[in-house]
């Protein structure tokens, strides 16, 4: 049995279909041979007992009621043999004296009655089986009735079938069936092979252990991974979650089999206008259970049509906080170093005016310094949140740097409330963006300043960032990708576009207003989604 297992589908097919077929051809021969040999039997019986009547009412034997003539009898007896293809003939008179028989030697004997007694005494017509007559046969029996006026029974006739001329037929009919049989299997032979191929085909040549293999370690592999994948039909149906797509959507692990759509996820983005492409691949956007999460979606197809869609879901999370983090380092290194050109600068100028003796100026050089340290603090007193708070500090050094005006307003208030790592990670791409292109608009003026503003109240966050630059000269355009008033270069034209696109991900909404030749940015943002 571990060995048939073990052989090849191909094999297996033809063996199985071999097998059926030849058990229905078997078991409908055997049918057709039983039924055939019982209807053999039934016809050798019914035509004995015919004979046997017909001869029983020949006028030779009726009419003239003397059956001692056995030489005439014995030549109607063989006369009817040979014309109705039966095996045997035999008379007897009243008295059980033998007047007819296939064996001569036997006429004129007497015989008594026995199985034909019925006959003899009550006139009765029988069949029965016997192998008192030279081989087992199927004999008719039918009284003699002779007399002009009154009938009287005056002898019995008993008309002989021989078994074996039923069994030869019946091996002919088998012969026949073993013929058609075997036409029969080896024709599903050949049917059994093509079955097998068309299969074999259908599975792309796998075996079943090998299929079941395949499944076995795509599902490994795809629960494996940490990209979320979904597949869908045309209608929405999911057809596929691995585990971690069932992890960031919250999802049913029994989706199998209850039509989940995904309609109640993220289906309705497959048709939006605003999803991004890349090399004609659609991405978009989107926040799930406190993740950042880009959505990639590509099309199934099925013999070149399209056949339903297959979406990868990868968490942006870590990476927009490390890509954050890294931005603030690269600004406080681009500060740090500009410092220590600062304080190399302030130390020459000291070591001048040591070498002078201008104590005083000394003084007054040294306190301009904790003065500005003094300002750094007390600007950033109410702002408690670390990562905010290096991030505005880093600003302040790139803004000192450039000679620009950079205030944070002293009503300004953050509290460190434990944030959810992707609004921190969200509010420090809006920050940067906003201050750093307010930095950009303000490079080319006399008296460039910056004022910067942030705080929250009734679960909404704010934050203000406002210049003296030269504005936007179309408003609307601002915030797609790609604009930019500076020039084409492929760097630019992504800061403000990164900027709605992480208030919107907040479900935030922003306003630009120009007044008094001041440009005023101001995001407002629900922070409802706070970690314990």
């Amino acid at each position: 049995m571990q060995r048939f297992l073990e052989v090849s589908l191909e094999t297996k097919i033809n063996g199985i279909l071999l097998g059926v077929i030849t058990l229905i051809v078997v078991s409908l021969s055997v049918f057709y041979l039983y039924h055939s040999s019982q209807e053999y039997y039934g016809n050798a019986e019914r035509l004995t007992l015919q004979s046997a009547k017909t001869i029983s009412f020949l006028p030779s034997l009726v009419n003239g009621g003397d059956l001692e003539d056995n030489e005439t009898v014995q030549t109607i007896a063989n006369q009817y043999i040979f014309e109705n293809d039966m095996n045997f003939v035999i008379i007897k008179d009243q008295e059980g004296m033998i007047v007819s028989h296939p064996i001569a030697s036997r006429i004129g004997t007497y015989e008594a009655y026995d199985e034909d007694g019925k006959a003899r005494i009550f006139g009765a017509y029988s069949i029965d089986y016997t192998d008192q007559y030279i081989e087992p046969a199927i004999i008719g029996i039918a009284p003699i009735y002779a007399g002009d006026e009154a009938k009287q029974i005056s002898g019995v006739v008993k008309v002989g079938y021989f078994q074996s001329s039923i069994i030869d037929k019946i091996i002919d009919k088998l012969y026949q069936l073993i013929i058609i049989s075997a036409a029969f299997i080896f024709i599903s032979f050949f049917i059994s092979r093509w079955f097998g191929n068309y299969i074999k085909s259908e599975t792309l040549g796998y075996e079943p252990k090998q299929i079941t293999m395949i499944l076995k370690n795509r599902e490994n592999i795809f629960s494996s991974l940490d990209e979320g994948i979904v597949a869908s039909d045309l209608e929405g149906n999911i057809i596929y979650l691995n585990d971690a797509a069932i992890s960031y959507l919250d999802a049913p692990a029994d989706y199998e089999g209850r039509n989940v759509s995904i309609n109640a996820y993220i289906s309705e983005k497959l048709i939006r206008d605003d999803s991004r492409s890349y090399n004609g691949v659609k991405y978009f956007e989107i926040q799930r259970n406190g993740k950042e999460i880009v959505t990639i979606v590509n099309d199934l197809y099925e013999k070149g049509e399209i056949a339903g869609h297959v979406l990868i879901l990868r968490d942006m999370t870590e990476m927009s906080e490390l890509a954050n983090k890294l931005s603030v380092v690269e600004s406080l290194f681009d500060d740090l170093r500009a410092q220590s050109h600062e304080y190399k600068n302030r130390l020459h100028l000291i070591s001048g005016l040591l070498e002078m003796e201008r104590f005083q100026s000394i003084r007054e050089v040294l306190n301009e310094e904790i003065d500005s340290l003094d300002l750094y603090q007390k600007n950033l007193k109410n702002i408690e949140e670390d990562h905010i708070k290096a991030l505005l500090i880093a600003k302040m050094n790139k803004a000192a740097e450039k000679r620009i005006d950079f205030v944070i307003d002293k009503e300004s208030h953050f509290e460190d409330m434990n944030y959810e790592r992707v609004v921190v990670n969200s509010l420090i791409t809006i920050i940067s963006n906003l201050i750093d292109n307010a930095i950009e608009a303000v490079g080319g003026e006399e008296h460039p300043k910056i004022h910067f503003y942030i705080d929250h109240f009734d679960g909404w966050l704010e934050i203000v960032v406002e210049d003296n630059g030269p504005g936007f000269k179309d408003k609307d355009q601002i915030f797609k990708k790609g604009y930019s008033t500076k020039g084409t270069e492929s760097e630019r034209g992504y800061g403000l576009y990164n900027v709605i696109a992480n208030v919107e991900l907040m479900n935030g909404y922003i306003d630009v207003e120009r007044n008094n030749d001041r440009t005023r940015f101001t995001v407002e943002i629900p922070l409802s989604g706070r970690g314990g």
